[in-house]
This record gives structure tokens, sequence and C-alpha cells, in this order.
């Protein structure tokens, strides 16, 4: 088969975390620069290119978002009157990003293929859905987390993870008008070389839509 040349983009999405009291706010820089490769045979158009481009530095942006809010940090939540256990199981959500679980939904639906949201809205770490739709006395429903999530002393009970999603480097190839690899390599936190994670996503697009098929993290 007859190799071709092809633009792979490298995209770097800086990544700010910026905490204010008990919530968790996320700021996004993005800068991106192109670079010349020469080992793919799929040769995208300048147009499938950008489009790629752009839709591949907003769906890492919230891929790195979904896996925050449900693997390590969570959502700033109101506990009980005197500690007290919620009686529905639900701590009440308390975020100025998120109001109601269609918030939620949408930015989990917008970044992933329909099998992986279901997963992650209902079933992300193997214990049952991390959120839930809550309807408090005046009949206005907002989120719930779920009370199997907070440990004894009301902490999140998050994933332990040693990389940064501060500065990746992302690199696109290009399968197919409709599909697009994502390599992306994280820095473990403190360091500034050395022993980096190396994650592979796909990119794909149906119904004029582009989206990923799994989580990764």
């Amino acid at each position: 088969m007859t190799r071709k040349n092809t633009a792979a983009t490298i995209v770097t999405i800086v990544v700010a975390v910026l905490a204010i009291a008990a919530t968790l706010f996320l700021l996004y820089k993005m800068s991106q620069e192109q670079t010349q490769e020469n080992d793919y045979v799929y040769v995208p158009s300048e147009e499938i290119n950008n489009e790629m481009n752009d839709n591949a530095v907003i769906l890492i942006k919230n891929n790195c978002e979904v896996f925050r809010v449900f693997l390590q940090y969570g959502l700033a939540y109101e506990p009980e009157p005197y500690n007290n256990l919620p009686e529905d199981k639900l701590y009440t959500v308390k975020s100025d990003k998120y109001s109601t679980m269609a918030d939620l939904e949408k930015l989990v639906n917008s970044t992933f293929v329909e099998k992986e949201a279901e997963r992650i809205l209902t079933n992300v770490n193997g214990n049952g859905a991390v959120f839930a739709e809550e309807t408090n006395y005046d009949g206005e429903k907002g989120i719930g987390l779920a009370m199997a999530m907070v440990d004894k002393d009301g902490r999140f009970k998050g994933i332990a993870y040693e990389y940064s999603w501060t500065s990746p480097r992302v690199i696109l190839k290009p399968q197919s008008n409709s599909e697009c690899l994502i390599e992306i390599e994280l820095q473990r936190e403190g360091e500034t070389s050395g022993d980096n994670a190396k994650l592979t996503a796909t990119m794909t697009k149906a119904n004029g839509k582009w989206l990923l098929e799994k989580l990764v993290y």
C-alpha cells in the first residue's frame, strides 16, 4: 500500500483548575499547533482535518471534566443536619455549574457514544450511579450524590490518580472521514519529564456529530 503524507494535528490543552470554597470549577485555556508527520495512509481534507481538530479539543476537555466529576473529585454537597445519613441515600449537591441531572446528562451525552454515556451515568465505577435526580420539599429537582460515594469523613470516594491534565500532549491520527484516534500523553503530578501516562481514545462521527467511544484517564 502506498503511503501518503498528511498533516497530523498536535493539540496542547491547558487546563487551569480554580478551586473556590468547597466547589469545583474548571477553567480551560487551549492553544494549538500543527506539525507535519508522514506515517499515515489516510489523508483528510483540510476541512475534515480542521473539523477533527476542533472537536477533539472540546471532547478531550469534556472527557477531563467527566473524569473529575464522576471519578476523581465529585461535586460539593450539603451535609445532613447533625451529620445524619440522608434518608433517601442521596446528599444534595450544591454546584454553581450543574443544577440538575439534565446538566450532567448533557455533558456526558454530548461527549460519549450512547452506550458509554449510559455506563458513565449509571455505573461508571461498578457501584451504581454516582449521581441521581433529587426532588426537594418544594418540588424542585436537583442533583443527589449517592451516599455510598461519601466516606466516613465526608469526602468523595475518588480514585487515586497521579497524572496531570494541565497540559497534555495530544496527537490526532485520522483513520477515515468518520474516525480518528487520539493519543494523549499526561505528565505525572509534580514532574516535568519522565514517567508519563500514554492514553488512546477513539473519536467517531455519526449523524453529523463527533463523540468519544470511551472515557479515558
